[in-house]
């Protein structure tokens, strides 16, 4: 943590030198353990992304009817992301209001029943219904982009809501408008997943989000009210027209994967794989902030997963009872640019797909307190729980399912690449108990998202207990070392919507 959390890798960026050297740090802490290479090229599968940088002097938002026009102001009412499938981003056209914009056949739910947006633009808002199953809304939430292409919508507006403004408020997007926005490209220099059917999008805050509505004669406070109380909205046409544009700036950058395969002992189950993975991203600098540190260091996030990860595979090297399975240590880039890294894999594996029985993902551990509970996120989709249950009593933990669904943190971290080829996944996180009370120096989990998370404080300065961290290892250790010895490969559960959804 020390190395990886240091300001001399520089906020371990996505395609920065800071991120170059903590990869070579690990593919050599592997060959140190004899852990294999098992990328493209040694240890590291590389992969190839095109940048978009945003030109924050250019966005322009309007909407007009027969009553009159309204010019929204940028960072101050609405946002937008830099472009990374054309240089000049426009768009104009009918909007059209289609509640959060979800297709959900699972669950009997569809946004789309009385609206048509092909050729519109689909005013959306952000979020996913309350009623919806955590994991399995956060799914269709994260997918509905996708729906919205696929009924030929041209452009997005989304809209904060109440609910969305507590988990992230708006006023974040401006740390952020100086970041690239980075996708993967194929070996045509194709955008994966780049959505160049959506000419232009943008997201308005909640008071914008009002103004907007009540020019269209219609009531954002009422909707908010109808979906807290779990109701679905009602789509309908606007008579409004909106204008969006803006411009970005184009770059290529490479960045790798680490991959390496410690074998197993068994004749035949050494054909199989339990892939443990961690992203070693983060943010890098922060050039906007005017004074102090800029160094978004990334202790927590993720140098704390990376080092568990290490050490656990230390741990299991040095051991005189070796796995049974093959284990697949899969450092991943990009996680912060929205799980690129880890998509690139289980994409382009460099073992069989169908050979991969389990993931077991690690990602900003908070380290910064006693505690006596872990979440284990996606668990009790599959027989994993069971495992995490039996691990975590061992060491006197508690296993407590998602206690904060509306976070959508189960598609927000690396394991979910793999749980949409239909791989069984865990991500297993601390949790602060109810009513716990904190020494003086401690640092709360729900205090550190709200203080620390992607901030330059998120550093070796922390109170980090290594002590709890030693735990957290040996619960990881001990979860992954039963997956691999066991008969069974792990199974989700019957019915279970995950099993539904694997992409082939």
């Amino acid at each position: 943590m020390d190395f990886l959390a240091s300001d001399l890798l520089r906020g371990r960026d996505t395609g920065s030198v800071g991120h170059e050297v903590a990869a070579q740090y690990i593919a050599t802490e592997f060959a140190k353990m004899g852990i294999v290479p098992a990328g493209d090229d040694g240890y590291m599968q590389r992969i190839k992304f095109k940048s978009a940088f945003l030109n924050t002097q250019s966005p322009k938002l309007s909407v007009a009817s027969e009553q009159g026009g309204i010019d929204f102001e940028f960072l101050e009412e609405f946002s937008v992301g830099a472009n990374v499938n054309r240089l000049d981003s426009e768009v104009q056209g009918e909007l059209v209001f289609v509640g959060f914009g979800v297709d959900a056949p699972f669950l009997n739910y569809s946004d789309f029943d009385q609206v048509d947006v092909k050729g519109k633009i689909a005013v959306v808002l952000a979020g996913k219904p309350i009623h919806f199953p955590s994991e399995v809304g956060a799914h269709y939430s994260r997918t509905s982009t996708k729906a919205l292409v696929s009924r030929g919508a041209i452009g997005v507006i989304s809209v904060y809501t109440p609910i969305t403004e507590k988990i992230r408020s708006f006023s974040k997007a401006k740390a952020y408008i100086d970041k690239p926005r980075i996708r993967s490209v194929n070996k045509f220099g194709e955008v994966q997943n780049g959505y160049p059917e959506i000419l232009a999008s943008a997201t308005l805050s909640i008071d914008a989000g009002k103004k907007l509505f009540a020019h269209a004669g219609m009531d954002l406070e009422a909707v908010f009210k109808q979906i807290e109380k779990g109701e679905k909205p009602v789509g309908q046409n606007m008579g409004l027209t909106a204008h969006i544009s803006y411009q970005s700036t184009h770059s290529s950058v490479t960045s790798p994967n680490v991959v390496g395969i410690l074998e197993g002992v068994d004749p035949e189950l050494k054909d199989e794989y339990v892939l443990l993975s961690a992203h070693t991203d983060h943010i890098g600098v922060s050039e906007h902030l005017e004074l102090g540190d800029k160094i978004n260091n990334g202790a927590m996030d993720n140098a704390a997963g990376v080092s568990t990860l290490l050490e656990m595979a230390h741990q299991i090297t040095q051991s005189n009872e070796p796995p049974k399975r093959s284990i697949l240590f899969v450092m991943v880039t990009a996680e912060e640019k929205g799980l690129l890294g880890s998509n690139y894999f289980a994409n382009n594996p460099t073992v069989p797909l169908e050979d991969i029985v389990a993931n077991i993902n690690l990602d900003m551990p908070v380290l910064t307190n006693a505690f006596d509970q872990l979440i284990g996120f996606g668990a009790q989709h599959s027989s994993l729980w069971k495992v995490l249950s039996v691990a975590a009593e061992n060491n006197g933990m508690k296993l407590i399912p998602d206690p904060m669904p509306e976070q959508n943190i189960f598609v927000r971290s690396d394991q979910y690449s793999f749980v949409k080829k239909g791989i069984p996944a865990v991500y297993l996180v601390t949790a602060d108990k109810v009513g716990m009370k904190f020494e003086a120096h401690e640092i709360s989990s729900k205090d550190f998202i709200a203080k620390h998370y992607h901030k330059p404080s998120d550093q070796l300065d922390l109170p980090i207990n290594y002590d709890v961290a030693a735990k957290f290892v040996a619960i990881n250790r001990a979860i992954a070392m039963e997956v691999a010895n066991a008969k069974e490969r792990p199974k989700w559960n019957q019915g279970s919507f995950f099993e539904t959804i694997a992409e082939k």
